[in-house]
């Protein structure tokens, strides 16, 4: 039987006659640009792929670098604030003032003799607060007093004029410095404040923290800190310890100026390798850090306030499998592209994968969108007690004065303080301050409405934003408020601590600006705080044209609230 002539008439010869024939033809014809074809599309899933890791690892980092250098300003604050809280002492100011030259003291009246009580003191305060010494220093650096008199590594007589810390406390700055201890050959924190007289700085008191207190406090998990030098002085692995980035200053540094800071000449480098694999394309950021076989992103957070920078390390492990399962990717493409061209079933295959990327489509979808919420939640929310913070205060109180100003419905603010907080914090230390800002702001959630909304805005206070509420409502509700957290004192260790809050109402009047509605109701919290504290004070009983600081010479008004005598106190 002759052939067809025309092309048409022979492809449908040999489709009736030899299907399968003609099917292996175009399928060998067409398959060099399918597996052309799969072969982009992998190379496209897997960019993909990894652009999609790297955006959710950036936001993890992100969200770990805020929390651990959160971390550092509330330790490094705590640290600070101990010698601060030592210049004070009248005992150190007296050893630090000059004394005339006279004729050589007898043993009774020996330094070692006279400042024993004050080296006491120093041990007792160490042991208390966890340091590793405390000591005082006169204006040439020479230590006169410590927390180790009575050790064979006693600080006493050694100078300290070449340290950073000294030198920032003697220009009357705060001073901080990690170095390796003169004496003790123990590395630590050092955190300095000048000991002052009517205005001069006459010497210097310091404490120490060594690295394992300093870690107890820090989640350090695949992070490290440098020092300005660019040498490791805080990590988890203690191997890498004194190792140093690559180009570090500290290679720079005399070797002399070593040893005297860190005790060692030689400063091993920290790798830091690119992440090199098959699949994976350059420009990509991931790092390998040390010995480490698993890539990571390495986010770094500088803080020159204390010479130091946060090296945080997030892993992104799942780089490693990316070439695999682009292989993966690529022979599914190409087997499916080869089964389309031949039968009506892999137009249905492809069907139900293109309804698969569909639906993970719709997943990634729903799963940025809940991704968002939370972002949008945290945003909005004061990591400790839970309220709302500042910035969604702002916007409920332009939301809600324009709906006042729509409808005529009473609008209030109450500005709220914790009367003496800084004593507890003083007495009980900071994560007890912690604990009693959660509690009060739990007792007073309790009290409030539905449509209350309750934010923090500083340290120790919160607003109160109260809708269709007038100023003798609001005044009411304050007074439920304050009589609640002044009967829930906080159980600490057995110990009851007791509580109290002060607070300034204020009605939103027509055309009022939402900062100087927020003045009004700061300026009667200030005229509560000046009257006795743990009461509760209108704004219209504050003259209109007192500032908020103004109340040394304002009446104080009795609103019906618990508290003091209504002796002014300080604010």
């Amino acid at each position: 039987m002759p052939l067809p002539s025309s092309p048409l008439a022979q492809f449908r010869h040999h489709a009736e006659r030899t299907p399968i024939r003609l099917l292996l033809a175009m399928l060998a014809m067409l398959l060099a640009p399918v597996l052309y074809a799969a072969d982009r599309y992998a190379d496209m899933w897997a960019a993909h792929a990894l652009d999609d890791l790297l955006a959710e690892a950036h936001k993890r980092l992100a969200l770990r670098q805020r929390a651990m250098n959160d971390e550092f300003e509330l330790a490094f604050t705590s640290l600070h604030k101990l010698p601060e809280l030592l210049a004070h002492d009248e005992r150190i100011r007296e050893e630090v003032v000059p004394r005339p030259e006279a004729a050589p003291p007898t043993p009774a009246h020996a330094p070692a003799a006279r400042r024993g009580p004050l080296n006491a003191f120093l041990k007792t305060f160490a042991e208390t607060m966890g340091l590793h010494f405390a000591w005082v220093m006169d204006h040439t650096g020479t230590c006169i007093a410590a927390s180790n008199h009575d050790t064979p590594e006693s600080l006493i007589g050694t100078n300290y004029a070449d340290r950073t810390y000294f030198t920032a406390a003697m220009a009357g700055e705060r001073g901080s410095q990690f170095a390796v201890g003169r004496v003790s050959s123990v590395p630590g924190f050092f955190f300095a404040s000048p000991v002052r007289q009517y205005g001069a700085v006459l010497g210097v008191v310091a404490v120490k923290t060594d690295l394992p207190t300093l870690s107890r406090r820090l989640r350090l998990d695949a992070a490290f800190v440098t020092d300005e030098q660019g040498v490791v002085v805080l990590t988890n692995d203690k191997a890498h310890i004194f190792h140093a980035l690559p180009d570090a200053p500290v290679r720079d540094m005399p070797v002399s100026a070593r040893i005297l800071r860190y005790k060692r000449e030689a400063f091993p480098e920290l790798s830091l390798r690119p992440f090199v694999a098959p699949g994976v394309p350059d420009g990509h950021g991931l790092t390998l850090v040390g010995d480490a076989t698993r890539p990571a992103l390495l986010g770094i957070t500088h803080r020159p306030q204390d010479g130091l920078s946060l090296h945080v390390a997030e892993d992104v492990g799942e780089a490693l499998t990316l070439d695999d399962r682009r292989r993966v990717r690529f022979h599914f493409a190409a087997l499916s592209g080869l089964a389309a061209l031949g039968t009506v079933l892999s137009a249905l295959v492809h069907t139900l994968h293109n309804r698969a990327q569909l639906r993970l489509i719709a997943d990634s979808n729903e799963a940025l969108t809940r991704l968002n919420e939370e972002l949008r939640r945290i945003a909005e929310r004061d990591h400790l007690t839970g309220c709302f913070n500042r910035r969604r205060l702002d916007e409920a109180m332009n939301a809600e004065l324009a709906r006042s100003a729509r409808s005529g419905h009473p609008l209030a603010l109450a500005m709220l303080d914790l009367d003496h907080f800084k004593a507890v914090n003083d007495r009980y230390g900071h994560g007890v301050g912690d604990t009693m800002l959660a509690h009060v702001t739990d007792i007073i959630r309790r009290q409030l409405r539905e449509p209350d909304l309750f934010a923090r805005v500083g340290g120790e206070e919160f607003a109160l934003l109260l809708p269709d509420t007038a100023e003798h409502d609001a005044v009411a509700l304050l007074e439920r408020v304050r009589r609640k957290v002044e009967e829930t004192p906080l159980n600490h260790e057995g110990e009851p601590i007791p509580m109290t809050v002060s607070a300034g109402v204020a009605e939103a009047r027509p055309d009022i600006e939402p900062d100087r509605w927020m003045r009004k109701a700061d300026a009667a919290l200030y005229m509560a705080k000046h009257c006795g504290r743990n009461r509760i004070t209108r704004a219209s009983d504050v003259p209109e044209d007192m500032a908020p600081g103004a109340t040394d010479t304002a009446e104080c008004c009795m609103t019906g609230n618990g508290g003091d005598s209504g002796t002014p106190g300080p604010a």
